[in-house]
């Protein structure tokens, strides 16, 4: 993944932790959960279709990254 995604990965997993650590302590309710899952998870799926969409841009960087490993795995 691109690094400049990474930040906000790690800032929508920390908060996905904490909406099912209160979901499962019943601090918030059902609806409240789905409502605050839902929309991480879509945040989650947008910022890994930007990554791919990147990845698929970069056809240069990664066949010449693919080149790279063969030439170590052939030594």
């Amino acid at each position: 993944m691109s690094c400049k995604y990474n930040k906000y990965v790690s800032y929508i997993t920390a908060i996905a932790i904490l909406v099912l650590i209160l979901f499962f302590t019943n601090k918030v309710s059902e609806e409240v959960f789905f409502i605050l899952f839902a929309s991480l998870s879509i945040a989650m799926l947008i910022l890994g279709f930007l990554a791919f969409r990147n990845a698929l841009k970069d056809k240069e960087k990664i066949d010449l990254h693919a080149s790279d490993i063969k030439r170590k795995l052939k030594k």
